[in-house]
């Protein structure tokens, strides 16, 4: 425990001094308080009453785990930080708890920020923050595998860029294609903004609707898991 905290505190002072990490945090936040400002009255704009702090939320999700994580992880291959790491009896599971523990946190306070900058009832805080952190565990996983497969910052945003895609892009257009449309019903960020839809419409989290929403959520994760360790076996961290 005390080298995970050891871990988990050079790891915020590491996203805090990388300029690409700051410019991912301030994106969503910075979009909310535009959002929020062109499209203030929702009603009067034609737009969804949760329209603003979900796509903020997916913009959350979908950039800082994937990328966020990943050039954490190259950072510190390319300055070799990381192969120190590994000679000094730090474990592979303790390296990527640490990141992934981080990034969480991280992105937790992003989406309280989110929520209070879109003056949401505050009473849907703990629901908001239940499901988006369960959504987001499998994209901090996948941000985990891209990397392990990057060799440096730079091939981070190659190998994360058809992730974000798949996940961001979908939930935003669902309804324009039925290809589109097809992908959106597999895809566990469409699922996180239905769940939170109807919970902010009166519905319980909890209810049958729901079960298969959580259930393909959840095999995101298991998928996440299972990838994650395929690619640990075949590359590791540092060769």
């Amino acid at each position: 425990m005390h080298t995970l905290a050891v871990l988990i505190k050079k790891d915020f002072r590491l996203m805090f001094t990388n300029k690409n990490m700051l410019i991912m945090i301030l994106l969503p936040i910075g979009f909310a308080v535009l959002y929020q400002t062109i499209f203030g009255d929702v009603k009067e704009a034609g737009m969804p009453r949760n329209f603003v702090l979900t796509l903020c939320e997916l913009l959350n999700l979908s950039a800082i785990p994937l990328t966020g994580l990943a050039m954490m992880v190259a950072e510190e291959k390319e300055k070799n930080t990381l192969r120190v790491l590994m000679l000094s009896d730090v474990s592979a599971l303790e390296y990527i708890f640490s990141k992934i523990i981080s990034v969480l946190v991280l992105m937790e306070l992003i989406t309280i920020v989110i929520f209070f900058i879109t003056a949401t009832q505050l009473s849907y805080l703990p629901m908001f923050l239940l499901v988006t952190t369960v959504t987001s565990i499998s994209m901090l996983l996948f941000g985990a595998v891209v990397g392990l497969l990057s060799k440096d910052q730079m091939s981070t945003s190659t190998l994360s860029t058809p992730l974000m895609i798949l996940f961001l892009i979908p939930p935003m257009f669902q309804n324009m294609n039925e290809v589109i449309d097809k992908i959106a019903s597999i895809v566990p960020t469409t699922k996180m903004m239905a769940i939170i839809n109807d919970a902010m419409n009166g519905m319980s989290i909890l209810s049958q609707e729901h079960l298969l929403d959580f259930g393909i959520i959840l095999a995101w994760i298991l998928l996440g898991v299972v990838t994650f360790a395929m690619m640990y076996r075949k590359k590791g961290f540092d060769n």
